[in-house]
């Protein structure tokens, strides 16, 4: 009796071992496919997610044409696009069009530009601002100069200017090149008659700014003295032309003044870089560049007095410039 029942407890020992045994891989296959299908459904909630919001947008107010420079802007400028919410930095911009209707431009906004706070200003231009969205610099004057015989031209470009007499007094840089702010007296006698004498062309001015164009009228901007000295010009009825002129390009001698008698063989066959006169620049010091291909003996034109030679006068002679 005692052997079987001190038997028992021990076969009932083996039996469990052997079902614990026998369960043990079945629960690690339970838990590993439980945590398979745990795994699945985070990455594919992760996926869903990350689907959903790279579907994200986000309304964006952009102009539907162009706004000039210093206009202020209405609804009829604007318009909505929608862009992934998620974007680079570059394409961020103003979601809402009411804080953008009422300002004025601080800048030429294009058409389909993303409107951004750094275009906008509450408050308009203080500088008169043209159509195309130029602004006239402080100080300076508009000009309108016709543009028959010019060709095409745009507001990007420069023009220079020059015109056609018989007046030998209307372009002579010797004489005109005197201190800045010195009156050349008229002379003591009646001008004699012109009649007879052969005409010749002189390069006034060079590189003058378009502002804007209307037609065969562009708007040159030029300081009020250089106007007002186109205005006598005119007084004098002299007949004035105009050439295009790159923006970039260095700026010729003024009161350039060539006599077609005066036309040499170089001039014609040689490089730009040998024979382009370029008009001397200020430098620190007073000391002037020197003009490549300038007239021998000619000084700039806004040179001190302090640099002529010591027996200059105060009041300049009639001397002709050297031609080439």
């Amino acid at each position: 009796m005692q052997n079987t029942t001190s038997g028992a407890p021990r076969n009932t020992a083996a039996t469990t071992g052997r079902l614990n045994q026998t369960l043990a891989p079945r629960r690690a296959q339970v838990i590993g496919v439980l945590i398979t299908v745990i795994g699945v459904m985070v990455a594919v909630g992760a996926a869903l997610y990350g689907y959903l919001e790279s579907r994200r947008t986000e309304s964006i107010v952009i102009a539907v044409r162009d706004i000039p420079y210093g206009r202020q802007i209405v609804a009829d400028d604007l318009g909505v696009v929608s862009l992934p919410y998620y974007r680079p930095k570059e394409l961020s911009g103003v979601t809402d069009s009411s804080l953008v209707i009422g300002r004025y431009a601080t800048r030429t906004i294009g058409t389909n530009d993303i409107i951004n706070p750094s275009m906008l200003s509450p408050d308009p231009p203080d500088v008169p601002v043209y159509p195309n969205g130029r602004r006239l610099e402080k100080n300076m004057v508009p000009v309108p100069f016709s543009l028959t015989g010019v060709g095409p031209i745009t507001d990007r470009d420069r023009v220079n200017i020059g015109f056609i007499a018989n007046d030998p007094l209307l372009c002579d840089r010797a004489r005109a090149d005197v201190a800045l702010g010195a009156v050349i007296p008229l002379p003591a006698t009646t001008l004699a008659p012109t009649e007879g004498l052969r005409s010749y062309a002189c390069r006034w001015m060079s590189g003058v700014p378009v502002l804007y164009i209307e037609g065969e009228v562009a708007y040159l901007e030029m300081t009020p003295a250089q106007a007002h000295a186109l205005r006598a010009l005119q007084a004098a009825q002299v007949a004035l032309w105009a050439e295009r002129y790159g923006a970039s390009s260095e700026p010729l001698q003024y009161l350039d003044r060539l006599d077609a008698a005066q036309i040499v063989l170089p001039e014609l066959t040689r490089p730009v870089s040998e024979t382009v006169r370029i008009e001397p620049q200020i430098v620190g010091g007073n000391s002037a560049i020197p003009a490549i291909g300038a007239p021998p003996g000619v000084q700039p034109m806004d040179a001190p007095q302090s640099d002529r030679p010591a027996d200059e006068s105060a009041t300049p002679t009639a001397t002709p410039a050297t031609q080439p």
